[in-house]
């Protein structure tokens, strides 16, 4: 299921979407979707807690959007669990946000290795509504632009010369993510 639906196209453009737009919308929202949730590297829509690997080697490890972290564990090449963190080993930060994106050893460096450190999380932003609605701000804002602009291509003509470009509206209703996701 989308987190963008077509009754949330409609009242922001005012109108019943076209047949042919409602045709292409779940191709389109469904794009955009999928973009969105590559470039902050987690989903938008509520999931359940699954397990990622990082690089150990840093006191503050950076990891993907996520809420809810369960567990954090040392594990060998075989992804067999060496060391599992209690609580009071590390920190999810920021501490004073529901949206988490780093942890931070309270001993010191995580072990040094690739992929050693299993944190399990529900990798989502869906659980923390202030960033979720900015987020489905900016998509139904780019789905409109999608919309209202017939494929993004502007046209001028003045005293017989005529220029086509391409419209960057779709871009720059993205670009709010971006605030949200400084390392994007």
């Amino acid at each position: 299921m989308a987190l963008i639906s077509q009754a949330d196209v409609e009242a922001r453009l005012g109108r019943s979407l076209t047949a042919e737009e409602a045709s292409s919308f779940p191709t389109i929202n469904n794009s955009l979707q999928s973009y969105v949730e590559k470039i902050i590297g987690s989903s938008v829509e509520s999931v359940s807690a699954t397990t990622r690997y990082y690089d150990g080697g840093v006191q503050h490890l950076r990891i993907d959007p996520c809420t809810s972290v369960t567990t954090i564990k040392y594990v060998d090449d075989d992804s067999a669990a060496e060391y599992i963190f209690d609580s009071s080993d590390f920190t999810v930060e920021p501490i004073n946000r529901t949206l988490k994106t780093m942890l931070r050893n309270r001993d010191g460096k995580f072990n040094t290795g690739i992929n050693n450190v299993a944190v399990t999380a529900k990798f989502s932003i869906y659980d923390d509504t202030s960033v979720l609605n900015i987020v489905k701000d900016a998509l139904i804002s780019a789905i409109v632009s999608e919309v209202a602009n017939n494929n993004n291509v502007k046209r001028e003509s003045i005293e017989g010369y005529t220029i086509e470009y391409a419209n960057t509206e779709t871009v720059d209703a993205i670009s709010k993510i971006t605030y949200l996701f400084p390392e994007v």
